[in-house]
């Protein structure tokens, strides 16, 4: 599926948008071969929301692997916070360097995501990789709080000394492993994605009575029908690299 050229564009200088189909699954097969030992989780605490097929512990069983979180708990290894003074966090890991750091659905909970952000780049080693997955859309979901929603440029702008290596977006639920990578003239490039396509790949617009249908369907308690415009959840996921 190709998206065409924006409005009042010029088609000599309109970039070719290609969005490309995956799955969260291959996705984060790839990311798993990509980084090298040791590895860190950020957020490894196992909750009831966890997808057991999923589980970054079970790919990398074979290899160095260590937890972290805020809460002791099944898959934790290290009790710590990421936004600790850098030192006490240090001390925590033992001052590792990390080849592979991954860190999913965390930084939205995180109340300085610029020194958790920080953290993350000085625990990396030379040449390591960095996967960060954060809600673009998503009901509140405290663990213990919620802060924060991202698009993929508020996210890189955290790590302004990595280089992007890859993107995707993905939704997960009721059955559903989709993921889809927006390719700009055959390539990844954060600069040039324009910002109109976000809203164009994703808007679904009700008419009022469908809007209104939909609200009395769910279960009964107070919902606003405050727009005509409805999001599944999505997910924004990055790769990054410490060159």
């Amino acid at each position: 599926m190709t998206d065409q050229n924006p409005p009042n564009a010029s088609p000599a200088t309109s970039p070719k948008i290609d969005v490309v189909s995956s799955t969260t699954a291959r996705e984060t097969e790839a990311i798993a071969a990509r980084g090298a030992d040791p590895v860190l989780q950020v957020g490894s605490r196992v909750t009831v929301v966890d997808r057991a097929e999923w589980a970054w512990r079970k790919r990398f069983v074979d290899r160095d692997f260590t937890g972290l979180d805020i809460a002791a708990g099944d898959g934790v290894d290290v009790v710590a916070d990421l936004c600790w003074p850098f030192p006490q966090l240090d001390a925590a890991v033992e001052a590792r360097r990390f080849g592979l750091i991954l860190c999913q659905h965390v930084l939205e909970h995180v109340a300085q995501p610029f020194d958790a952000a920080a953290n993350l780049t000085r625990l990396l080693a030379p040449g390591g990789v960095l996967y960060v997955a954060v809600p673009w859309v998503q009901s509140f979901h405290g663990y213990p709080d919620d802060f924060w929603r991202f698009s993929f440029r508020g996210l890189a702008k955290l790590f302004p000394d990595l280089a992007a290596v890859d993107m995707y977006y993905s939704s997960a639920g009721a059955g559903l492993d989709a993921a889809y990578k927006i390719n700009v003239d055959g390539g990844i490039d954060l600069d040039r994605t324009p910002f109109e396509i976000e809203s164009r790949l994703f808007e679904t617009v009700f008419d009022p009575d469908a809007n209104l249908a939909m609200l009395r369907a769910q279960p009964d308690q107070p919902k606003l029908p405050l727009a005509r415009r409805y999001l599944p959840a999505i997910f924004v996921n990055l790769v990054l690299e410490k060159r």
